[in-house]
């Protein structure tokens, strides 16, 4: 493999599979000889789930890994203004540099950049026109990301302060996995209760008990744990809800992500 191919990961809520992806793929390659390109699907407009898969791609490597690592997202619900929009205009592209030398483009939208926020260095709007086109990310915002890669800089317009982005909010749901683990916003550390305890979980209308352990495994097949999951740093992780051998989003009858999520001892 060439280890000079910078690698891109796209972070969008097109839906999995998406011929969108495709779309940005094939436009790409016009503008980087050669790129490598992944994708990760979140769910419609939310930018809780973008901006918690952005962090836990941030935490996986520096910029110097295989060439380059970027991260490129566009999940614009453009929920800043609600009234009719002129040419389809959304929210501004901004371009962050992390402590680690990772760099990322992605629109600034509402909490994209809220759990890379204590990791960020440098925050910068970059130049590039935001209307004229429903589909910004193949049609608008390749060229400025493709620029960034080949280290043309003159792209980036005036910088931001690092705190208009918004905190993460806590006791959401921000991701669902294949399993079916619901990984929420939480992180260990807000967790007031001792391993062991049993809990009351409410999503919606829905409350069943499980028991906040230390891992997934600690209850016995088919019931509900609470416990640190696989996102999130080594010393605080994210919380995950999952079932044992089963799956605990459709357990909970498949609640909408950014849920409120609700955790009690019994």
């Amino acid at each position: 493999m060439n280890s000079s191919k910078p690698l891109v990961f796209v972070v969008g809520d097109f839906g999995a599979g998406d011929l969108a992806f495709a779309e940005i793929k094939r436009k790409m390659r016009t503008l980087v000889e050669d790129i490598e390109m992944d994708y990760v699907t979140v769910s419609a407009y939310s930018t809780i789930s973008t901006g918690f898969c952005i962090y836990q791609l941030a935490m996986g490597g520096e910029s110097g890994e295989r060439g380059g690592v970027y991260i490129f997202s566009n999940t614009a619900p453009r929920a800043d203004n609600p009234n009719p929009r002129n040419k389809n205009e959304g929210e501004q592209l901004a371009y962050a540099r992390l402590k680690t030398g990772l760099e990322i483009v992605a629109v600034m939208s509402k909490y994209t950049f809220s759990f890379i926020k204590p990791m960020i260095e440098e925050l910068r709007v970059l130049k590039v026109d935001n209307m004229g086109s429903q589909f910004r990310s193949r049609d608008k915002y390749p060229e400025p990301l493709s620029r960034i890669i080949n280290k043309d800089y003159s792209v980036l317009g005036e910088s931001l302060d690092i705190s208009i982005i918004p905190e993460p909010p806590k006791d959401r749901i921000a991701y669902v996995d294949g399993y079916g683990n619901m990984k929420l916003s939480t992180r260990s550390s807000d967790m007031a209760l001792g391993y062991g305890s049993q809990v009351n979980m409410k999503i919606g209308e829905t409350v069943l008990q499980g028991k906040y352990v230390e891992g997934m495994f600690g209850v016995k097949e088919g019931e509900i744990s609470v416990a640190p999951g696989s996102s999130g740093s080594k010393d605080n992780r994210f919380i995950e809800i999952s079932v044992r051998l089963g799956n605990a989003w459709k357990t909970f009858g498949c609640p909408r992500i950014e849920e409120k999520v609700e955790i009690t001892k019994q």
